[in-house]
């Protein structure tokens, strides 16, 4: 798998992404837009009963163009899927020309990126949840945080195979969300990683960073999306926790201090 770009932004959730220039509007097929539906429930909660929220689910304004935007497009993501959706679809959900749409969003992608950002931002919340929710143990944080956030993203791939798409595509892309995506879950790997040398758990062999960014490569089937995609029907919930509890151990068994090593050790 190719390396990923680090870059040192946050994720935010915004409502909308400021356009830097009005793009040209050129004529497009609108889809014909059903009435809405009602999410679909989660086949499954992360262990500590958080779940990851459709951007429906979180209390917006509906009455804010750029929110609206958002509430639209996602409804039409869940139906047609993301690669189908055009401005002029949205700007028609939403009863206003496409003019009105750049006036928060300058593109398509701006639109799919700003709610992407949305759904990975909600899996590793879940991580983290998950993380707090287990024993003081540095191993068991950082087992708890990867089965966690591996969790979130299959209820996305089981539930909504179009957000599920939709970030497999934003991974192998590269899109601005996943950029941030990466940086966050190497920050958060980091964290765990720290505190554990702090307390003698363990020692880090080099940089904290460089650590972190080795572990989430070695947990790539669990927080990647775009692996999760394409992996998702080799491994059952058993093997997946199972995973994440051996990368957990293996770094603890890398990293013991030479205090503990044996005499006899070149």
């Amino acid at each position: 798998m190719s390396s990923r770009p680090l870059v040192s932004a946050t994720c935010p959730v915004p409502p909308a992404t400021d356009p830097t220039a009005l793009a040209p509007h050129r004529a497009q097929t609108v889809l014909a837009v059903p009435r809405p539906r009602r999410p679909r429930s989660s086949p499954a909660e992360a262990a500590d009963g958080t779940s990851p929220r459709l951007y429906r689910a979180l209390r917006r304004d509906p009455q804010v163009q750029a929110t609206r935007v958002l509430l639209e497009t996602e409804r039409l993501l869940r139906i047609y899927g993301h690669r189908k959706i055009r401005v002029a679809d949205v700007a028609d959900a939403c009863g206003f020309s496409a003019a009105n749409v750049y006036r928060y969003f300058s593109s398509r992608h701006a639109i799919l990126d700003t709610l992407a950002c949305h759904y990975l931002r909600e899996a590793e919340r879940t991580g983290v949840a998950c993380a707090i929710c287990s024993s003081g143990s540095a191993r068991d944080r950082l087992s708890g945080f990867l089965t966690g956030l591996n969790t979130a993203l299959m209820i996305f791939s089981d539930s909504e195979p179009q957000l599920s798409e939709l970030l497999a595509d934003a991974a192998a892309e590269q899109w601005p969300c996943y950029a941030r995506y990466d940086a966050l879950l190497v920050r958060r790997i980091a964290k765990i990683l720290t505190e554990a040398s702090a307390s003698g758990e363990f020692r880090l062999e080099g940089d904290t960073e460089q650590e972190a960014r080795r572990v989430k490569a070695a947990a790539c089937a669990l927080v990647e999306p775009d692996v999760i995609r394409l992996s998702r029907d080799k491994y059952d919930a058993g093997t997946r926790e199972a995973l994440s509890r051996l990368i957990a151990t293996a770094l603890l068994n890398h990293s013991v201090s030479p205090s503990r090593a044996s005499p006899h050790a070149d």
